[in-house]
């Protein structure tokens, strides 16, 4: 039977739960409505790859659902943070103190700076030679006619692809602090990861060319090679600290 102890405490998690989505849904609407003041900016960086090519839109309503969706996109990014933050503040007494000061003071930022350097890198280096090859292959036997609402669910579906693989680093180290992986296994697995990267950049980047491709698939290795060495060096520390542990 379940005893009615466990009963409170479950009633309790929800009720804080309940809570926490309450602020994270209010601090999104309010990042949100912060982006949709500088919108049009915004839509105008973003559309900057396309080269002049016109955005359109197809129904009465898909101009202001393209400007609510870059809204959103941007508001999400914005309050991220605070979101890992009000839900590293809900786990309450499951994370120790220590653990939840490095969540909270090393983690949280590094997180967020990787992902948003990876959506710059996106921006810069990857997006307009994608946009320029998707371009060119209909050139000839059609006109563009580009989709606001489609133009920005596609770049913020890419942008958000590439900032991702840059979380590659905190990811394996996570996984390695609780012995899913190793150091080990990860230089076992070099060759598999450069075939993967290849494939992975091919999907995000339909590009056949070859520098794309690269530019791409380099970054990916770079940041395994940092999460193998990352990974070694707190494998170091631990060892050094059960041979001290056990001398004592």
């Amino acid at each position: 039977m379940i005893k009615s102890e466990g009963i409170v405490k479950a009633v309790h998690w929800l009720e804080r739960f309940r809570k926490i989505i309450l602020w994270i849904v209010l601090v999104i609407i309010a990042a949100s409505s912060l982006v949709y003041i500088q919108a049009d900016l915004l839509i105008s960086i973003l559309a900057q790859p396309l080269n002049g090519v016109q955005l359109h839109f197809m129904t009465p309503a898909e101009g202001l659902m393209a400007k609510l969706k870059v809204s959103v996109l941007g508001g999400l990014i914005v309050a991220s943070p605070i979101i890992i933050f009000l839900i590293i503040q809900a786990t309450g007494s499951v994370l120790t103190k220590k653990i939840k000061r490095l969540l909270i003071f090393l983690i949280l930022p590094l997180s967020f700076v990787l992902f948003a350097f990876g959506m710059v890198f996106g921006y810069t280096l990857v997006l307009p030679t994608t946009i320029k090859f998707l371009m060119d292959t209909s050139n000839g036997f059609m006109i563009p006619t580009l989709s606001a609402n489609q133009y920005f669910s596609f770049i913020g579906g890419l942008l958000f692809c590439i900032g991702a693989v840059f979380e590659l680093p905190l990811i394996l180290i996570a996984l390695s602090r609780i012995g899913i992986i190793n150091s080990k296994m990860l230089k076992k697995a070099r060759k598999m990861t450069i075939l993967l990267a290849v494939i992975g950049a091919a999907l995000i980047t339909p590009s056949p060319d070859a520098f794309t491709l690269a530019i791409v698939t380099l970054p990916i290795l770079i940041l395994y090679e940092v999460s193998i060495w990352s990974i070694f060096l707190f494998e170091k520390k631990d060892k050094r600290k059960k041979s001290k542990e056990f001398s004592e």
